[in-house]
């Protein structure tokens, strides 16, 4: 009864999934571009066989083993702390003549920091560190959100030319919209998972990667997929009541949740700013954007502490989704033909 509606998903869909594959090309690209650069184990085999060059192993305290190379002739010296599974902490430490031959890149899970004392530089390259799962579901929720504004007018698309059409089907209404609904979320968690998946790849081509699912991370999976689907209600909503001109309120949503957002966060300097602030804020709470929280993607695992407030806004965006939806369900069972 809902095939008009999986069309449209499955339509979706395959424009998302050629961007996620563009990506992957890129990433390839990227990778390939990479091999014209000497990466830090050549470095380290190509120091351990340069005649002046000392060797020394030993373990640390934590089983740590590590490994010392040192050329006073070329002025280079390498300290390699192997943790195992993990990773690697590398401290490279030369001329700075010398330093700009390479390449240092950060990605996903591998760190690199550089920094010049004189004519020394110091390198320092971290290896399979922990990656926040906030920065995967980043990515993923802006996908999701996109799919989500894409799909978010189906009874406003039905209203506007097939209402007619669509009345005449054998199927309670209700039934039919909760029907169109399930369709959409299930586009919608399909764009989220399938981005989810091509970051990960992505990340292969470089380093398998360690995600990092404590403190705040841990909230990243959950509150995204309840961002995205409540973000799809409160649009269908919206576009069901405004008939014809949905594509308006398509194309006016972001500019003004962002406006709306931003002027509740600003902190006000008069009297007229407290009151735009307060009614600013007030809107605020129903717009399922508002209630994410971002603060916890630079703590790391040790610092980073419970989000107690994360299951009151968890509920409250389970709310907005339950009540847009009815809302969308009751506007399409009073339209008349």
């Amino acid at each position: 009864m809902n095939y008009v509606e999986w069309l449209r998903v499955r339509n979706c869909l395959r424009i998302t999934f050629i961007v996620l594959g563009v990506l992957v090309v890129l990433a390839v690209i990227v990778r390939i571009s990479f091999f014209r650069y000497p990466s830090y184990e050549a470095l380290i085999a190509h120091m351990a066989t340069e005649r002046g060059t000392s060797e020394r192993h030993v373990t640390l305290a934590d089983g740590t083993k590590r490994m010392i190379l040192d050329n006073p002739g070329d002025r280079m010296h390498i300290v390699v702390d192997d943790r195992g599974s993990g990773g690697r902490h590398i401290v490279i430490t030369e001329p700075s003549t010398q330093a700009h031959e390479r390449a240092h890149v950060e990605m996903g899970s591998m760190e690199v920091r550089e920094s010049r004392h004189g004519t020394v530089t110091t390198t320092i390259i971290d290896t399979n560190g922990a990656v926040p799962m906030l920065i995967y579901m980043g990515f993923a929720d802006v996908v999701a959100l996109i799919v989500a504004t894409v799909l978010a007018a189906p009874f406003a698309r039905e209203i506007d030319g097939h209402l007619e059409v669509a009345l005449t089907k054998p199927i309670p209404r209700a039934g039919y919209a909760i029907g169109v609904i399930g369709a959409d979320v299930a586009g919608i968690l399909a764009a989220l998972f399938a981005t989810l998946i091509v970051l990960y790849i992505c990340a292969l081509f470089f380093e398998a990667p360690k995600i990092d699912f404590s403190g705040s991370n841990a909230h990243a999976l959950p509150m995204g997929i309840a961002m995205s689907l409540a973000w799809y209600t409160l649009l269908a909503a919206a576009t069901a009541w405004a008939g014809r001109g949905y594509g308006a309120v398509l194309g006016f949503a972001w500019p003004v949740v962002l406006i709306v957002n931003g002027l509740a966060k600003v902190e006000p300097t008069s009297v007229l700013g407290a009151i735009v602030h307060y009614s600013a804020w007030v809107i605020a709470q129903l717009n399922p954007l508002w209630h994410a929280d971002w603060s916890g993607i630079h703590e790391s695992s040790a610092s980073s502490a419970p989000d107690l407030s994360f299951g009151l806004r968890l509920a409250i965006n389970v709310l907005l989704f339950a009540v847009y939806a009815a809302l969308a369900v009751w506007r399409w069972q009073r339209v008349e033909a």
